[in-house]
């Protein structure tokens, strides 16, 4: 069984850094990528999981940075109250406007992501500067609609990113320092999924 460490410690003081249903998603994503490491570098905040039960069971959104993420993640293990999985990095207005304001899809593609009604999973597993965003937006407006899910690999940015996420108010998951990217996060939601169908809230 996983036994999950955060890395230094900073995980909110009298929550605990693991319960069974974390344990289950990590052995999981242990078990179908053979990344022990990956697995031990996932933080969950103490409402993440409650949020994605809500947004399931509510008919909410899963919103990704990639369509590699999005065509990966099973609709299977989504229920039948209407939740759905949305990407608007190819969308054409999103190509439009990141060009007229000279920054990237991935930030345009955000707050695409974010005006979308309901409770949202923000999923970003490839592009950093989507992180970036979001905190931004954090910055200068409330978010309690919204969970972060962020995996991606890599670089400095990425897990400098990723470490000012953990550090926000936002409900999150992320595969801390350098691990992620997109089989990672598609294993991750995945299984996410598969530990919380059939046990939504009512």
């Amino acid at each position: 069984m996983i036994r999950k460490m955060q890395a230094d410690g900073r995980h909110r003081a009298g929550i605990p850094y693991l319960n069974q249903e974390m344990t289950d998603i990590l052995s999981a994503v242990e078990q179908e990528t053979g990344d022990l490491a990956l697995a031990q570098s996932i933080y969950f905040s103490p409402t993440a999981l409650t949020h994605i039960k809500r947004l399931i069971d509510m008919g909410g959104s899963i919103i990704t940075d990639t369509t590699l993420v999005a065509n990966d993640i099973s609709v299977d293990l989504l229920g039948n109250k209407g939740a759905k999985v949305l990407c608007f990095i190819d969308d054409p207005q999103v190509v439009m406007l990141a060009e007229q304001r000279r920054v990237t899809r991935a930030e345009v593609a955000v707050d695409y992501g974010l005006a979308v009604p309901g409770l949202k999973l923000m999923v970003v597993g490839s592009a950093p500067a989507a992180i970036n965003r979001l905190i931004q937006r954090r910055m200068h407006e409330p978010m309690s609609d919204v969970c972060v899910l962020a995996a991606p690999s890599g670089f400095a940015s990425a897990v400098q990113l990723k470490e000012r996420l953990l550090d926000s108010d936002l409900a999150s998951i992320i595969a801390r320092g350098k691990k992620g990217g997109i089989p990672a996060t598609v294993t991750l939601v995945n299984a996410i999924l598969r530990e919380i169908n059939g046990k939504s809230i009512v």
